[in-house]
């Protein structure tokens, strides 16, 4: 599908890329509305079927406020996956860094993974990560967004191996963290497909590991 004005990787992958990374989206009110409808829309018909008239129309903004607030369309989907994740993550550090057991936190995070599912946040994650296959461009934001969660979930099991007296060395929280990241971002695409099988019994599984450490 051709997209009006601009067209997907159509720039250096380099310069696009470093762009990406050291510039920080404007806040004015016509970016605003340019975040909260390139969003909408990628949740809704998703990344094959956004194009910047598609986008400004829904924002009633100019074809031109793209580029002037954000340079390209795919800086404009990365900022808004970013929006997402630093509002979910400082939920996220904010819940941790309480005083609750390591179990109530996992269980309160199983109830996000839920409703974050639900208000479409993983789906905004899939299609930044579908952009990124083929689009050079895209791969330091999603980059940047899975370094923000796996950095999140080893301090999480670093806070539980404390909590229940376990001697984890570095390469054994890298290994763990590693594992745990890798089926959660399963879990959430396969669940965007319609698909749940044995995802019940990896979350009991998880529950009996914590029994087991409680019993200790």
């Amino acid at each position: 599908m051709e997209r009006e004005e601009h067209r997907p990787g159509s720039g250096s992958a380099d310069s696009d890329a470093v762009a990406m990374t050291a510039a920080a989206p404007s806040r004015h009110p016509t970016a605003e509305a340019l975040l909260d409808a390139t969003e909408q829309l990628l949740v809704d018909v998703g990344y094959a079927e956004l194009s910047t008239r598609r986008i400004v129309e829904a924002a009633g903004q100019t074809h031109g406020s793209i580029r002037y607030h954000f340079g390209t369309l795919e800086q404009l989907i990365v900022a808004v996956v970013d929006r997402q994740t630093d509002r979910i993550a400082a939920r996220q550090r904010s819940m941790y860094a309480s005083d609750l057991p390591f179990r109530a936190k996992w269980r309160q995070a199983m109830i996000w993974f839920e409703e974050d599912l639900a208000a479409g946040y993983p789906k905004l994650v899939a299609e930044l990560q579908a952009a990124a296959w083929n689009v050079p461009a895209c791969r330091p934001g999603l980059k940047h967004t899975d370094e923000v969660w796996s950095a999140l979930l080893r301090d999480a099991i670093n806070d539980a191996a404390h909590e229940y007296d376990l001697e984890v060395d570095d390469a054994l929280l890298d290994g763990l963290t590693g594992l745990l990241r890798t089926s959660q971002a399963g879990m959430l695409n396969e669940r965007l497909a319609g698909i749940d099988t044995y995802h019940a019994a990896s979350v009991a599984l998880i529950e009996r590991a914590i029994d087991l450490l409680e019993q200790r």
